[in-house]
């Protein structure tokens, strides 16, 4: 029987760990607000974006060479490229404090940035479990928590959009708020689609 060279298993978890750096970095720059560190702090966020895209490679690559893999190779590369699409957006969101040139921090943005973080350790949660896909129990708790999450990201999207439009009329405000509040909500959404891909894999294999 041929043998399988690489632990994809693995590999999507050990991807997901500079998802969840990614998302420990930006809570703690948007729980500790400062307008003259975001250029330090976007190049730090863009430090773990490009080791998670290397990391990115280094499964495709691998995956190029695979004659066997333990679960369909289509479906390790849309998970794998979901989960770095998750820690682009990650990136994604300091970049905009920086482009908008944020001096005051918008009101809900901490505590989104609170519930994303939650959102991205609970996928966490599920890419250490992958491996036991043909006994999937635990595993599909996990990806409930995962969604959950990003119900109460849903909600608090809506309410911080509500509560900017009925606060102020200031264009520049509106159009830089708005766009981060977007971008946070869009890092779980991603988290979702890849919980929805795993869910997937699970389907196929049981």
């Amino acid at each position: 029987m041929a043998r399988i060279k690489n632990d994809y298993f693995k590999l999507v978890e050990q991807q997901v760990e500079c998802c969840v750096k990614a998302s420990d970095l930006l809570e703690e720059i948007l729980c500790n607000y400062s307008a003259t560190s975001i250029p330090f702090q976007k190049e730090k966020m863009h430090e773990i974006e490009r080791k998670a895209d290397e990391l990115h490679h280094d499964i495709l690559t691998k995956l190029s060479i695979e004659f066997i893999t333990p679960i369909d190779q289509e479906d390790i590369l849309r998970l794998v490229q979901i989960v770095d699409d998750v820690t682009d957006a990650l990136d994604e969101v300091v970049l905009e404090f920086y482009m908008y040139s944020v001096d005051e921090m918008p009101a809900e943005a901490p505590a989104l940035s609170k519930i994303v973080n939650r959102c991205v350790k609970a996928l966490h949660e599920a890419a250490k479990e992958l491996k036991n896909f043909k006994k999937p129990d635990t595993l599909r708790n996990l990806l409930v928590k995962v969604n959950t999450i990003e119900g109460d990201a849903d909600a608090a999207y809506v309410e911080a959009i509500h509560n900017l439009f009925k606060s102020t009329s200031d264009a520049r405000k509106l159009i830089s708020d708005k766009a981060i509040y977007e971008s946070l909500e869009n890092c779980c959404d991603l988290c979702e689609h890849a919980s929805d891909v795993i869910e997937q894999i699970i389907i196929k294999n049981t």
